[in-house]
């Protein structure tokens, strides 16, 4: 019970949505795994942009953001998240890397970005796309601030990822609360062929959906 009320107390103080994004920071922290993840979508971007402006939307904790600031030093890197909290943390972790002056966190809605037309060289996204309540409208913002000739990696989980893998991550997760909401979160995602759908309904008309493990990489070109 007393695991129960403490979970109350911090749901009370901090909110629903401050209260699982610090549970996910702390995951994403923890997990090795995940971290793994992160380092090789950073590594994926720095080997198409060293320099010039890359976005972020959803950046979370700010891990992959961290990540693309140390390996590609020149660049300057902006996260765009809505959540207040997560914004809060992230720039704590890149203060913690010494980064805080290479990448810059801010609050704001990916479907009306607050950004000018052309001013990205590279947009990276991870494990939000099932978030986004405007997906046509935010893949058109991307096209919009991509600058002419640039790339954009939206990286997500798979609706129909085979069951064993879902159980594999699953397992390595110790609170129930974030088993569940890794399940919630395979449940809100897309398939291949849904993604397709959406993208043909948008500017892009040169795209590629690569079928990962347990997601799903969708490359764009402005």
């Amino acid at each position: 019970m007393s695991n129960f009320f403490q979970t109350l107390k911090q749901l009370v103080s901090q909110g629903v949505e401050g209260y699982f994004a610090v549970k996910y920071a702390e995951f994403a922290k923890n997990t090795e795994k995940l971290r793994e993840e992160y380092r090789r979508l950073a590594d994926k971007a720095a080997s198409m942009v060293q320099e010039g402006k890359l976005l972020e939307i959803g950046p979370g904790p700010g891990y992959i953001s961290i990540e693309i600031a140390k390996l590609s030093p020149k660049m300057e890197v902006i996260g765009l998240d809505i959540s207040d909290t997560m914004i809060e943390i992230a720039k704590k972790n890149a203060n913690e890397q010494g980064l805080s002056e290479k990448i810059g966190f801010r609050k704001g809605d990916a479907s009306k970005m607050p950004f000018g037309d052309s001013s990205f060289d590279f947009v990276i996204s991870s494990g939000s796309l099932h978030h986004w309540k405007k997906p046509t409208q935010i893949f058109n913002e991307i096209y919009r601030v991509l600058k002419p000739g640039c790339r954009a990696l939206i990286s997500d989980l798979r609706k129909d990822a085979p069951k064993e893998k879902i159980k594999e991550w699953a397992n390595i997760i110790d609170s129930k609360i974030m088993r569940w909401g890794l399940k919630h979160s395979f449940g809100e995602s897309y398939t291949a062929q849904q993604i397709e759908k959406i993208i043909k309904d948008t500017q892009f008309t040169d795209f590629e959906i690569k079928v990962e493990e347990v997601n799903l990489e969708i490359w764009l070109k402005k």
